[in-house]
C-alpha cells in the first residue's frame, strides 16, 4: 500500500461509525480502512491518523487490549494522532457483564486519550471525562451529524405521518414504550406510522405492526430516507437524553426538522437541547394544554442541529490536526 496524507481506521463491519468516518473522511481527504488484529499495517504512514474508537467495534466485549500495541506502533509512523471518541465504556448493573468489563473498557479509553495529539467526542458528558484524562489536547464536543442527508430548507407544511427509523433493536422499544403507546397517538390524530428499517427480530411486534396498519418500508437508499423525514411530522426515539448526543437517528430527525419525539423517564437537559423545546418529551406532551407545536420543536431541532452538521465536524478535525502542528 502507498503510504497515504491521513487515515481514518474504522472497526470492520457496517453501522454508524463506519457511516461517520466515510462522510467526514472524504471532506478532509482521510480514506477510511479497516482496523482488526489481523490487519497487515506495516505499510501504513502519513500525516494525520484518525482512530474512530467504539471499543466494542474492536472487539466482541468491548476489551480490544491490542488496539493500544497496534497504535503505539502506527503512531511512530504518522506526524499526528487523533481520536474520535463515538463511545467511551459501557456501565449496568452488576448481573450484566458490562458492569464487570468497565473497568479494563475505562482503561483502554484512558490511554487512548492519553495517546492522542487531539480527540473529538459527541456528548458533553462524554466530553467531561475525557477532559480529566486528556486535559492538555486539543478538543471538540460536536453531537453527530445525519448520515441520511441535510436539506438545504426544513421549515415546510408535513404529512399526516410519524416515521420511527434505525435499527431493529432501537425501533422494537419505540413500539414497545407504554405498551404501544404510539399506535394509539397516532389513530388518535389520524398519523400513518412509516417504520423504516432492517425486520425486526420480535414477531409478535411484526404482528402487531400490520394489525396497526404500519407501512413497513424496510431498508432504503439514504436518498429515500431523506424524502420519508422531510414529508413527516414526527420522529420518534426511545433513547435517554444524555445520550442522544450520539444517536445519529436523532440527528437525522433534527436535520430534516421532524419534530422528534423522545421516550425515556427521566429527560431532563443535556448538550443543548431541552425537553419540550428541541424535542417532545413523550407523546403526552404534545397533547397537553397548551399543547406543542410539532412545526417549532422541528424547527428548534434543526437551529440546534445546524452548529454541528457535516462541515462543522470536517471544519473542527481540520483545525485540530492543525493546532496539533504548530
Amino acid at each position: 500500500m502507498h503510504a497515504a496524507t491521513s487515515l481514518s481506521l474504522i472497526p470492520p463491519g457496517t453501522g454508524g461509525v463506519r457511516d461517520y468516518a466515510a462522510i467526514v473522511g472524504g471532506s478532509i481527504r482521510a480514506p477510511v480502512r479497516e482496523l482488526s488484529a489481523q490487519t497487515d499495517t506495516r505499510g501504513w504512514s502519513g500525516d494525520v491518523l484518525l482512530l474512530h474508537f467504539s471499543g466494542y467495534g474492536y472487539h466482541k466485549r468491548g476489551v480490544p487490549s491490542w488496539l493500544l500495541e497496534e497504535l503505539t506502533s502506527l503512531r511512530e509512523r504518522f506526524r499526528v494522532f487523533g481520536v474520535v471518541f463515538h463511545e467511551l465504556y459501557a456501565s449496568g448493573p452488576p448481573w450484566r457483564s458490562a458492569f464487570w468489563l468497565s473497568g479494563m473498557q475505562r482503561r483502554i479509553a484512558r490511554e487512548l486519550a492519553g495517546q492522542a495529539d487531539f480527540w473529538l467526542t459527541n456528548r458533553e458528558l462524554a466530553g467531561q471525562w475525557l477532559r480529566e484524562q486528556a486535559p492538555e489536547a486539543p478538543h471538540r464536543v460536536l453531537p453527530v451529524f445525519s448520515n441520511v442527508g441535510e436539506p438545504a430548507a426544513a421549515d415546510h407544511e408535513r404529512e399526516a405521518s410519524i416515521v420511527v427509523f434505525g435499527s431493529a433493536g432501537i425501533r422494537a422499544p419505540a413500539y414497545a414504550w407504554n405498551d404501544g403507546e404510539i399506535f394509539r397517538f397516532a389513530k388518535r390524530h389520524g398519523l400513518r406510522i412509516d417504520d423504516i428499517g432492517a425486520p425486526l427480530q420480535d414477531a409478535a411486534l411484526s404482528s402487531r405492526l400490520a394489525q396497526e396498519g404500519v407501512r413497513v418500508r424496510g431498508m432504503l437508499p439514504a436518498a429515500q430516507v431523506s424524502q420519508a423525514l422531510s414529508n413527516a411530522r414526527h420522529g420518534v426515539l426511545a433513547y435517554p437524553a444524555d445520550y442522544v448526543g450520539k444517536s445519529g437517528i436523532f440527528a437525522a430527525y433534527a436535520s430534516h426538522g421532524t419534530c422528534p419525539i423522545l421516550l425515556w423517564k427521566g429527560l431532563a437537559p443535556h448538550d443543548g437541547m431541552q425537553p419540550n423545546v428541541e424535542y417532545a418529551a413523550g407523546f403526552d406532551a404534545l397533547e397537553r394544554r397548551p399543547a406543542l407545536d410539532p412545526r417549532a420543536i422541528g424547527r428548534a431541532a434543526r437551529l440546534w442541529y445546524e452548529p454541528h452538521c457535516i462541515a462543522a465536524h470536517a471544519a473542527a478535525l481540520q483545525a485540530l490536526s492543525s493546532e496539533t502542528r504548530a
